[in-house]
């Protein structure tokens, strides 16, 4: 069942959102809470967010999908004059005291205290950002970006060795489209980014997978990301990261972070997953991908926090 909500946060700005009860009979004692994605509404693309919502909702978990300020349904305004300033904002925590105020709502409507905070992109930096609050018992995170938006208004420089051989690959099946040659002479393509995609192939693929590409100079890995994501795995949250093989976020994930802490990680290793759905894209466009993803949060659920359920008492 889903039920429309409204509840106010700190700022007194309504936040609209919807409530996927359970089936009848026990409830978890923790609820998921999907946190919107960039300037998207509470719906996700392609509809993802409700797909979760009802699925979760299955295992007995309440789960809340909203709008932060400014977004949707919601109350507020966004003041930035370009997006990437915006997605920028969200990668350093806009949306946090949002998300903690969720918690709290949530907290004083259901009795709910433990949270798995959830969602793709800017949902899932907003989700690792806000982990720090007790409540906060795990993150299931769609294409987790570790970079900030803001400074990649020229891509070219910060395109890392995956990137790369990704985009050159795509440009081998292009020499073929008519299309893609009238993108080409009609100025609509982007020669920076395709020069470098050349020039580094040229070099024999000086830096393989792992390595990163940029220089201190260039390099726009966001500051924030490690410590919030070693201080859940010191608190022992589980964390599961869900990347589409053709997201080129799973690429600046290995390199721009993986590759940078292999050290520490090999301490955590079981404080977190990474599972990448073959060909995907960073949406999860496609039916298929969505039920993969799906099918490996739910098992992942199920082995972090449901093995031996706790309930609550129905509301």
């Amino acid at each position: 069942m889903q039920t429309p909500v409204v509840f106010c946060n700190r700022k007194g700005e309504r936040l609209f959102g919807i409530v996927h009860e359970p089936e009848p009979g026990p409830v978890q004692d923790l609820a998921i809470i999907l946190l919107s994605p960039g300037v998207k509404m509470r719906v996700g693309p392609q509809r993802l967010y409700r797909g979760m919502g009802e699925e979760y909702a299955r295992l007995g978990i309440r789960v809340l999908r909203f709008d932060f300020y400014g977004l949707g349904d919601s109350e507020g305004e966004l003041q930035e004059g370009h997006l990437r300033d915006v997605y920028n904002h969200i990668e350093v925590g806009r949306f946090v005291d949002d998300t903690l105020d969720a918690m709290g709502w949530m907290e004083a409507t259901y009795g709910q205290r433990r949270f798995i905070l959830s969602g793709l992109c800017g949902g899932a930096v907003t989700g690792l950002l806000a982990g720090q609050d007790p409540r906060v018992a795990g993150l299931l995170a769609l294409g987790i970006t570790p970079v900030l938006a803001s400074r990649s208004a020229d891509p070219s420089l910060y395109m890392t060795s995956g990137e790369l051989a990704l985009m050159r690959s795509s440009y081998f099946t292009k020499l073929v489209s008519l299309k893609a040659w009238l993108r080409l002479v009609s100025l609509q393509s982007d020669y920076k980014v395709i020069w470098r995609a050349i020039v580094d192939g040229m070099k024999g693929g000086a830096k393989t997978r792992g390595e990163s590409a940029a220089t201190p100079e260039n390099d726009n890995a966001s500051p924030l990301f490690p410590p919030a994501f070693f201080a859940m795995a010191a608190a022992h949250r589980p964390m599961l990261l869900v990347f589409g093989g053709s997201d080129r976020l799973e690429s600046e994930f290995q390199e721009k972070f993986v590759a940078r802490h292999r050290q520490r990680l090999a301490q955590v290793p079981d404080s977190y997953e990474v599972h990448v759905i073959p060909h995907a894209n960073h949406t999860l466009s496609l039916v298929e991908w969505q039920a993969e993803m799906l099918d490996v949060s739910v098992r992942w659920l199920r082995h972090h926090y449901l093995s031996a359920p706790s309930v609550l008492p129905r509301s």
